[in-house]
Formats: C-alpha cells, sequence, structure tokens
C-alpha cells in the first residue's frame, strides 16, 4: 500500500507539472520555472519526474508537441501493419494474449446487470484514484477518478443499472494493486454493440508504446469509412486502461477526447513508450548457438544437440535472444498421435538465463511456439511437468486444460 501512495502522490506531482507546461508550452518555460510552480526543488522534479515518467521533463516537453507525435506515428506505422495483420506472430506479445475479453450475453445486455453481483470500490493507482467494479466473470469497469468521482460513480451505475452492487474499498484496492503493481491479467467482461467490441478488441492488439490513428483501428476492423463511428465506440470504452484507449491519438498527432483527461493520457503514452519490454526475439538454433545451449542445457551431448538443430523431423530447438545474445530455450518435440492421427508437440525444456528470469523471455518463447505449431497443422501440445515456473500462468497465452497437462490448439 505505501508503493501505490507514494506513486500516487508522485502522479499527483507530475499531473501539476503537465497541466503547466501544457498552458504555457508556446512559451518553452525552464524547468527551475517548472519545479517552482509545483513547489519542488529543480533537482527533487527532476528526479521524480524521470523516475516516474522515464524521461526527463525536457524530454517530456518535447514529446507532447505535434511533431513529435507525427513522427511517432510514422514510427509505429511498420510496427502496427506487422502486429495488426500479423496477430499472434508478432514478436511484441500482443496485449491480448494476457487479457481475455468477454462480451455480456444477450440476456444480460437486455437486463442490464439484473441478477448479477457486481463488487466496486474507490482505491489509488499510479495514475491517481480509480473506480473499479468486478464480477465472478471478469472486471467490467475501471475509470480514474479526478474531481468527479459523483460523475464517474453515476456513469458506472447506468451501465449496470440493475445489478447487486457491494462496495468493498479493501478488494478494490488490492485489485488495482494487482493491476499496475504486479501486473496480474484479469478476464475483462464488456457490454456493447458489435462494432465497439470489435473496436475493442482492436485496441487490446496496440503493443506497449505504440500509438494509433482512430483511421488505423476503422481499417483494422475492416470498416475504413467508418472513423467516427470508431472515435465514439473508444470514447465508450468503459475498462480503461486495460482496454487501451489511451494509445489512440488524432491523425493530426494531437492527443484530446480522452475520457479519462489530457494529462493522464499523456503520462500514460510517455509511460508506456520508456517502459518497453526486452528487445527481443525468437529464432529457431543454429549451430553456431551451441556454447551457449550447452550451458543452459549441460546434460545434453553435443551429438543430441546437433541433431535437434538439423534434424527438422523430430522436433524443434527455439532460443530466445536479447541484443543478439542468446538469453533463453524452448526445447519441442514432434510426433503423430497413434490414436487420432493428428500431429502433435512436447514442450520439453524451457530453460532461461538467471539474470532474463520473469522478464518476458519464457511468455516470448511460448507464444512462438504456440503461433508456430498452429500455423504448422498441430492439434495438441503437452507442457512436460518439469518446465520452470513461468512469469505468468499458461493460462493466459491461450492454453486450455484438457486431458491432465495436454493442451487443444484451436484453430
Amino acid at each position: 500500500m505505501k508503493e501505490i501512495e507514494a506513486l500516487h502522490g508522485n502522479y499527483q506531482l507530475i499531473e501539476k507539472a503537465i497541466k503547466y507546461i501544457d498552458a504555457h508550452f508556446k512559451e518553452q518555460p525552464s524547468i527551475d520555472v517548472i519545479a517552482e510552480r509545483i513547489g519542488m526543488s529543480k533537482y527533487h522534479f527532476i528526479r521524480v519526474f524521470k523516475e516516474y515518467v522515464g524521461v526527463t521533463p525536457k524530454q517530456f516537453l518535447h514529446s507532447v508537441t505535434l511533431n513529435y507525435a507525427k513522427e511517432h506515428i510514422k514510427e509505429s506505422k511498420s510496427i502496427l501493419d506487422s502486429s495488426l495483420d500479423i496477430g499472434l506472430s508478432s514478436v511484441s506479445r500482443l496485449h491480448e494474449l494476457f487479457v481475455n475479453l468477454i462480451g455480456v450475453t444477450p440476456k444480460e445486455w437486455r437486463e442490464k446487470g439484473k441478477d448479477v453481483t457486481i463488487t466496486y470500490g474507490f482505491g489509488l493507482t499510479p495514475f491517481g484514484q480509480a473506480l473499479i467494479a468486478y464480477t465472478d466473470k471478469g472486471i467490467c469497469f475501471l475509470g480514474f477518478i479526478d474531481q468527479n468521482q459523483e460523475a464517474i460513480f453515476k456513469r458506472f451505475q447506468e451501465l449496470w443499472e440493475n445489478a447487486n452492487l457491494v462496495h468493498d474499498d479493501g478488494k478494490a484496492q488490492r485489485y488495482l494493486e494487482n493491476i499496475f503493481l504486479k501486473n496480474k491479467k484479469y478476464n475483462l467482461l464488456v457490454k456493447g454493440t458489435n462494432l465497439q467490441v470489435n473496436v475493442w478488441k482492436a485496441l487490446l492488439n496496440l503493443p506497449n508504446g505504440v500509438i494509433a490513428t482512430y483511421q488505423d483501428i476503422a481499417n483494422y476492423i475492416d470498416k475504413p469509412n467508418a472513423v467516427r463511428a470508431v472515435a465514439s465506440a473508444i470514447g465508450k470504452n468503459h475498462i480503461g486502461y486495460l482496454i487501451p484507449c489511451h494509445r489512440v491519438i488524432a491523425k493530426s498527432g494531437a492527443m484530446s477526447g480522452y475520457r479519462w483527461g489530457i494529462e493522464r493520457k499523456k503520462i500514460l503514452i510517455a509511460y508506456e513508450s520508456t517502459h518497453q519490454p526486452l528487445s527481443s526475439e525468437v529464432r529457431r538454433a543454429k549451430g553456431e548457438d551451441m556454447d551457449t545451449l550447452v550451458r543452459l542445457l549441460p546434460h545434453a551431448s553435443l551429438e543430441l544437440l546437433t541433431a535437434w538443430i538439423h534434424e527438422e523431423r523430430l522436433g524443434a530447438l527455439y532460443v530466445a535472444t536479447h541484443e543478439d545474445e542468446v538469453v533463453g530455450m524452448l526445447h519441442v518435440t514432434h510426433h503423430t498421435s497413434l490414436a487420432t492421427a493428428q500431429k502433435s508437440a512436447v514442450l520439453e525444456a524451457l530453460v532461461v538465463e538467471e539474470t532474463f528470469l520473469h522478464q518476458g523471455i519464457e511468455a516470448l518463447l511460448l507464444e512462438h511456439v504456440l503461433f508456430t505449431c498452429k500455423t504448422m497443422g498441430f492439434h495438441f501440445i503437452t507442457l512436460l511437468d518439469d518446465i520452470p515456473a513461468l512469469s505468468i500462468p499458461c493460462e493466459t497465452l491461450g492454453f486450455k486444460p484438457f486431458q491432465g497437462r495436454t493442451l487443444p490448439l484451436s484453430s
């Protein structure tokens, strides 16, 4: 609780600074002037700002210009093209892999939450105070609060007006800390039209640090002429942050139209752009990786490793690299079931360098292998029990338990 209180306090100071920067942007205020206006010493302000946002105040001042936003759109375009077109194969580890979006049933839509118990509460996040609500199916509301708590609560009530509401701030705070501090993922229960749900799904595919335009999202859902409808759907998103509507800006580069506040939107974009996952990729192992593979798998012989690298019919060795250095590997065996004649795979060894544990390498390897096996026509993947604990549960990667540890691969 102390950690999130400290982050919340820093957010309030940073928000105040950003409001001042926005209001006096044309004057290009100095850091001394900004620090004085928010009641901090220059060096303390710089330290807190950089620790929180990830960049210095001067770098942030540059990042709020229209020219920078336009450049960033261009830089993001190639990432977007691959992420939105290729989907699961993108090495950016798309957000949708970790968040399961569930739409309400027609009956639940008509009855506006009748017979549904929703627990809600208020708590602190690193980006301000928030109202969060959840059911046994998942989170159904997350809204940030400034001086508008009553209005936010009213919107939540209107969305689920017939639900049985249970107020519990303690549980709400635990949920918020799990989301913002522990990066725990939850199912999301959304209420919207087909178009709105499709737009929200598209938003889930935007990787951290990537911004898109409303036109990009319209193109992605195959409705290039529905930009206004897309903008409206984004504006009606009722699960802030987790469905990242803050990553969408106008074609001009303007960051307007964010329900939870423009300053918060700018902080979120700046924060995410400077807190990127490791610059890593996955590929098949090659002969030049042998020294590292021997270190990662000390009990494997050179002959056996060589066979697995070159004999594709047996299976594959995949390696994860960071800055061209191998930091992890995953061994996959291929076989065909005698019972069903369907192709199956067994994940036999997942090993990651100690300094890179729990930094997303495990998930990156699993994601790549899952996608590759699907494209190769495999129907099942079996995880052996000796695979080390992952930084995230296997279920969040799309695996569904089936006959113990064997998992079906849906097409």
